[in-house]
């Protein structure tokens, strides 16, 4: 039987120190939700000869190398393996080259060099989690296809209600304004989204998205009782109860809700705890940059959409078998 929790990764870097160091944090506690088989290359023509004999559930590369840039790289290794998932590694991507390799390849995250060793481990386990969640879309779709499923009428996008928890209000001020505010990487963000094929939109559409905040999680867990919401960012330090226990508190509430840990000083064991108990889609650190932060709530809200999507499959899939004669 197969081991769902064990992932092969395929490292390519020109530089094989960042090779082994990439490989050496995989192989380190904290693990989190998956165990890796990591593999290393300096050159991508090796890898790619490797992956016609090796499948590979995500690829971590290097973008400015001299043999072969990662553009060129991810273009060549999706002709090989279209499911695997795509990270880029780079420390000079500026944002016209990031856009291109969006359009180009569909990669899953960028990972800015020098990296957080606990941010390239949740990055990698949002890329593998969201491929999963593609798979199983395609699987529950092929089971329904043909079926009078196909003639029922698509669900109307539901409005995303994202809640900013934090005791802060100039950390509020400052969330609010960049997620309303239009940026030149609305446009990466929305293509990051958008499934190969499909048409992208923008990251925050007024008519689409309304944005809530609680200066306590007290007020958060009374909004809760009212509001369903796609997305919940709080921060660690706060009085009453700090942001762990508050997204743990929303995994029994609302278990749909994806959870986004915010802070500017949180030690490994919090962190640890925070990937455990609270089960969180991401963690930004303080000051964050209107990239990262905008790019992990568009993440959060395509991965739960799918799921979401998934969960109306099965149901059918389930309501169809029990209907079945014997």
């Amino acid at each position: 039987m197969a081991d769902n929790k064990l992932k092969r990764v395929l490292v390519l870097d020109d530089e094989p120190n960042i090779v082994n160091a990439v490989q050496r944090e995989l192989k380190s506690p904290p693990f989190g939700q998956y165990r890796y088989e990591v593999e290393g290359f300096s050159d991508p023509l090796r890898a790619l000869e490797h992956a016609k004999e090796q499948t590979f559930h995500a690829v971590i590369t290097d973008y400015r190398m001299p043999e072969m840039d990662g553009l060129e790289f991810l273009k060549a290794l999706a002709a090989i393996q279209p499911d695997c998932a795509r990270l880029v590694l780079s420390g000079q991507t500026d944002m016209e080259a990031l856009v291109r390799m969006i359009n180009a390849t569909h990669i899953s995250r960028f990972i800015p060099k020098p990296w957080n060793d606990l941010f390239l481990k949740v990055a990698l386990t949002q890329a593998l989690h969201y491929s999963d969640t593609v798979l199983e879309s395609r699987r529950l779709a092929a089971l329904v296809r043909g079926s009078e499923y196909l003639t029922l009428a698509v669900p109307e996008r539901e409005m995303d209600h994202i809640l900013m928890v934090d005791d802060d209000p100039g950390v509020l001020s400052s969330l609010t304004r960049a997620l309303s505010e239009h940026s030149r990487v609305d446009e990466v963000f929305s293509r990051i989204r958008s499934e190969p094929g499909q048409s992208s939109h923008a990251l925050l559409r007024e008519d689409q998205v309304t944005l809530h905040i609680a200066a306590a999680p007290s007020d958060a867990l009374s909004m809760a009782e009212s509001t369903t919401f796609s997305c919940v960012i709080a921060d660690y330090k706060m009085p009453e109860m700090n942001g762990i226990d508050l997204l743990t508190r929303f995994v029994a509430l609302q278990p749909n809700c994806a959870r986004i840990l915010i802070s500017g000083g949180i030690g490994k064991g919090e962190l640890i705890a925070a990937i455990d108990s609270a089960v969180i889609f991401a963690f930004i650190d303080k000051p964050w940059t209107d990239f990262e932060l905008k790019m992990q709530i568009a993440l959060a809200l395509s991965q739960r959409r799918m799921l979401l999507e998934n969960q109306r499959l099965a149901a059918f899939v389930g309501k169809r078998d029990a209907a079945a004669p014997d």
